[in-house]
C-alpha cells in the first residue's frame, strides 16, 4: 500500500514540476551564502518548509527535516496546543492528557511518546531535558507565545546533535534585533474551564547591544475536576557585538508550574463520566532554571565557530494518594485522610559544544565538526511519608526518604560530517560521531537495602550516509542511512523489587535509520515533501524470569529483543486560487495534507511469562495519523480549519483487545477531531487570535497510564474549548 500511494505521489509531482524553470544560481567567489531564506509571496501556503543544505555549521543536506514557522499558523498558543502547531508534520504522534501544557509527549515511528524521551528536545541549540544520556524527560517547554519557529530532523540528527532515536526538536526562540528602538508587546488570553495567560515582552536594540525579555503566566482550572495549573515562565537574553565578526549571548530561562492531577480512570468510571476524578489530593510541581552563554564568529567568509557553556538547575516533585483508580481516595472512620507520597528528583547539569563550519572550493566542500562536553548529576528522593492535607505541602512526617539514590553521568562525544558537490546536480554527504558514556548510581533502594551500581563505562561510534539529486532547482530527491542510540536510562538501573537483578552487561539500545524521498514546491502554489522510512530498533530493553540456585523465582532485566517500523510521511499544500488565476483580489485559499503511514511490529523480544512479541504490534503506535484542511487568507485575516484523524493503536505490547476493569490496559480507540482558529491583524499594533479546539466536543482519550502520577487507568483528553487573544505591540 505504502509503495502505491508513493508511486502515485510521485507521479503527480513530476507532473507539476515537468513545467517548471530552472533557476541560474551564482556559484562565483564573489558570490554570498545565505543561512537562511524566507520568501513571501502571494501566496496562502502556510505550511513547513525544510533547513537549508548548511548554515554555516550545520549540515541538513539529504536528512528529512522540517522548519514550523509559528507567525504562519493560527493555533492556540496561549495553552500549548501542540496538535495545531504541529498539524502539518506528518506521522507526528501527540498525547493529549495534561491541560497545563507543562510537557511535551511526543513521538513518531513507533518511538516512545514518554515525555518526548526519544528524541533531542533543545531551545536555540542547546538542551532543556535534565540529562540526554540518562534522564531525557521534557518536564519544562517553551511558551509557544515566544516560538517563532520548530527545528524538526528526524533520526540523522544523531551525527550532529546527540543519540536519540527520533532525531531533533529544537525550539527557536525570537531573539534581540539591532538598531531597533524600545518597544514591547503584551497578550492576554481567556478561554475555556478558566484559562488565564498573560504575556509581557520587551525590546530594545542600539548598534552594538541589544537583548528581549519576557513573561508569561499562564493558569486555569483544567477541563476535569481536580486538574488546576499555574505556570510561570521567563525569559531574557542579550546580545552584544564587540566586533564586526563576533557575537556574544547570554540567555536565562526560568519556569515554575505547579498542577494538580486529576488521575486515571477504570473502564467503568470513563462510560459513566468521561470527565470524573477520584483524586483531589494530588500535584505535580517543577522548576526551571537554564543559564547559557553563547559566543559566534566568523571572520573569515567560509570559516564560523560557535561555542555554548550552558547550565541546569532543575526539579520535579510529585505529591499525592498513589493507590490504584478502584481504591477511592475518602476519608476513614475517624474522618481523616490517608497520607500522601512524596517523590521528589533534583537535576543538576553543565556542559559546552563547540561547533564549526568550513565552506571550501567555491562551496563543493562543505564540513560541520564539533565536540561536546556534559556532566549530569540526579538525586532522586522517593516513597517519603507526606501529610493527609489536601493541599500542596512538602512537608515530610519522617527526617529521611526511605529511598534516595544519586545518579551521575558524564558524557564526551566528537562528531564530523561533511558534504561534497560531485556535481552542480549530486550532492553526498558523510559523517561520525564518537560517544564516550560514563555513568554511576548509589544509595538506598529501601530502609537498610543499598543499591550500587558498577562504574559504567562505554564508548562507540555511529556513522551515517546520504545523498542529494536536484534534477530541478524545484525539486529534490533525497535518502540517508543513520545510526542512532538510545542510552540506559537510570530507570533500567534500578530493580523493581529488591530480588530483582540488572544485567551487569547491560548496553544501550541501537538502531539504524533509513530515509528515502523527494520534496520541492511549484511557483507559490504547490509545496511537498513525501518519503518512505524504515527504522531497526535492536537491543530492546525488558525483563524475563529466571530461577536462582534455590529454585526462587526472579526478574532479569536486559536487552532482550528487536523492532522494525516502516512507513510513509507525506505532506502536500496547494493553493489552488494562485495555480489556475495566478493573483486573487478575495484571498487566497491553501488546502494541505499530512499524512502518517506506520507499520511498528516486535521481531523478537521474550517475556518472563514466556510468550514471545514477534509479530506484535509497538504500544502506543498508531498505524495511520491523517491531518488536513485548509486556510483562508484576506488581507491581515487568516482563518485556519483543520481535521485530525488517529487510528487505533495498543497499550501494551501483547496488544490487548479487551480492556481490563482498571483501564491500565486495553485498545486506545481511534478518533476525529476538528479544529479551527483565526488571527486578524489591525493596523500596525493590533493582535486578535481566537480558536476553537475539538469543535464536536468528542469525547476520546490517546493514553493509559500505568502509575500513580499522572494516574492509573484512562487519562481524557480535552472536549470542546474556546480561547481568545487580544495583543498590542509598540
Amino acid at each position: 500500500m505504502f509503495c502505491r500511494l508513493g508511486y502515485f505521489f510521485i507521479f503527480l509531482i513530476y507532473c507539476f514540476n515537468s513545467a517548471a524553470h530552472s533557476v541560474a544560481v551564482d556559484t562565483s567567489s564573489n558570490a554570498k551564502l545565505l543561512t537562511e531564506v524566507y520568501v513571501r509571496a502571494n501566496s496562502g501556503l502556510k505550511g513547513s518548509g525544510s533547513l537549508v543544505d548548511f548554515d554555516g555549521v550545520r549540515i541538513m543536506a539529504s536528512k528529512k527535516s522540517e522548519v514550523i514557522l509559528l507567525g504562519k499558523l493560527d493555533a492556540n498558543f496561549a495553552n500549548q496546543s501542540f496538535r495545531q502547531v504541529f498539524g502539518r508534520t506528518p506521522g507526528l504522534h501527540v498525547i493529549e492528557s495534561d491541560p497545563s501544557g507543562f510537557n511535551t509527549s511526543i513521538a513518531i515511528r513507533g518511538l516512545s511518546t514518554n515525555r518526548s524521551w526519544d528524541f533531542n528536545m533543545r531551545q536555540n541549540g542547546y538542551d532543556i531535558t535534565p540529562d540526554p544520556m540518562g534522564y531525557n524527560e521534557a518536564y519544562y517547554t517553551p511558551s509557544l507565545e515566544w516560538v517563532e519557529k520548530i527545528e524538526i530532523v528526524r533520526g540523522a540528527a544523531a551525527l550532529q546533535y546527540g543519540p536519540q532515536v527520533g532525531g531533533l526538536i529544537n525550539y527557536i526562540l525570537e531573539k534581540p534585533i539591532f538598531d531597533k528602538k524600545f518597544g514591547g508587546e503584551g497578550q492576554q488570553t481567556f478561554g475555556s474551564f478558566g484559562l488565564n495567560s498573560s504575556l509581557i515582552k520587551a525590546r530594545y536594540g542600539a548598534k552594538k547591544f541589544a537583548f528581549i525579555a519576557s513573561h508569561q503566566f499562564r493558569g486555569g482550572n483544567g477541563f476535569r475536576p481536580n486538574s488546576d495549573f499555574d505556570s510561570n515562565q521567563s525569559y531574557f537574553r542579550i546580545d552584544w557585538k564587540p566586533f564586526a565578526h563576533g557575537l556574544f549571548s547570554f540567555e536565562l530561562t526560568k519556569a515554575n508550574g505547579l498542577a494538580q492531577l486529576a488521575g486515571g480512570l477504570s473502564e467503568a468510571q470513563y462510560i459513566a463520566d468521561p470527565m470524573a476524578s477520584n483524586r483531589s489530593r494530588n500535584y505535580f510541581s517543577s522548576h526551571w532554571l537554564m543559564p547559557v552563554v553563547k559566543f559566534n564568529f566568523n571572520r573569515k567568509q567560509n570559516l564560523t565557530y560557535q561555542f555554548q557553556i550552558f547550565a541546569l538547575k532543575s526539579g520535579r516533585t510529585q505529591l499525592g494518594f498513589t493507590k490504584q483508580n478502584d481504591v477511592l481516595d475518602v476519608p476513614n472512620s475517624l474522618g481523616n485522610y490517608a497520607n500522601r507520597v512524596l517523590d521528589r528528583d533534583e537535576y543538576t547539569s553543565y556542559g559546552g559544544e563547540m561547533r564549526a563550519g568550513l565552506n571550501a572550493f567555491q562551496q563543493q566542500l562543505q564540513s560541520s565538526f564539533g565536540l561536546r562536553l556534559f556532566s549530569g548529576n540526579m538525586v532522586r528522593d522517593q516513597q517519603g511519608l507526606a501529610t493527609n492535607g489536601s493541599t500542596y505541602n512538602e512537608q515530610l512526617l519522617e527526617s529521611n526518604f526511605p529511598r534516595s539514590l544519586n545518579f551521575v553521568n558524564q558524557n564526551f562525544a566528537l562528531f564530523m560530517e561533511n558534504s561534497i558537490s560531485i556535481s552542480p546536480k549530486f550532492k553526498l554527504t558523510g559523517g561520525l560521531r564518537y560517544e564516550f558514556i560514563r555513568s554511576k548510581g548509589h544509595g538506598l533502594l529501601g530502609v537498610n537495602v543499598p543499591f550500587l551500581t558498577p562504574d559504567r563505562q562505554r564508548s562507540f561510534m555511529l556513522w551515517g550516509l546520504g545523498a542529494s539529486y536536484k534534477p530541478l532547482s524545484t525539486l529534490e530527491i533525497f535518502g540517508n542511512l543513520s545510526q542512532s542510540y538510545r542510552p540506559i536510562s537510570f530507570s533500567d538501573l534500578v530493580p523493581a523489587a529488591t530480588t530483582d537483578v540488572v544485567d551487569g552487561s547491560l548496553k544501550d539500545s541501537q538502531s539504524l535509520n533509513f530515509d528515502m524521498g523527494l520534496r520541492g514546491r511549484n511557483g507559490n502554489f504547490l509545496r511537498y515533501d513525501i518519503s518512505f522510512y524504515l527504522l531497526q530498533f535492536s537491543d530492546r530493553i525488558g525483563n524475563i524470569s529466571r530461577k536462582n540456585t534455590n529454585g526462587t523465582s526472579y526478574l532479569f532485566r536486559s536487552n532482550l529483543g528487536n523492532s522494525t517500523s516502516q512507513g510513509l510521511e507525506l505532506y502536500v499544500e496547494i493553493d489552488p486560487i494562485v495555480a489556475l488565476f495566478e493573483k486573487s483580489n478575495f484571498g487566497n485559499i491553501s488546502l494541505f495534507i499530512a499524512l502518517g503511514l506506520n507499520n511498528s511490529v516486535y521481531k523478537d523480544f521474550p517475556l518472563s511469562s514466556g510468550e514471545n512479541l514477534s509479530g506484535k504490534k509497538i504500544e502506543n503506535a498508531p498505524q495511520q495519523i491523517l491531518r488536513s484542511g485548509l486556510t483562508y487568507t484576506y488581507k491581515r485575516l487568516t482563518f485556519t480549519y483543520q481535521i485530525s484523524q488517529t487510528s487505533a493503536s495498543f497499550s501494551d505490547a501483547q496488544n490487548t483487545l479487551k480492556p481490563n476493569d482498571s483501564g491500565l490496559i486495553g485498545q486506545i480507540p481511534s478518533y476525529t477531531l476538528a479544529d479551527a482558529s483565526f488571527t486578524f491583524r489591525y493596523r500596525k499594533h493590533w493582535l486578535f487570535r481566537g480558536s476553537v479546539n475539538n469543535i464536536n466536543n468528542i469525547t476520546y482519550f490517546t493514553r493509559r497510564g500505568t502509575g500513580a502520577y499522572p494516574g492509573y487507568g484512562i487519562l481524557p483528553a480535552a472536549p470542546r474549548n474556546i480561547s481568545f487573544t487580544t495583543g498590542f505591540t509598540f
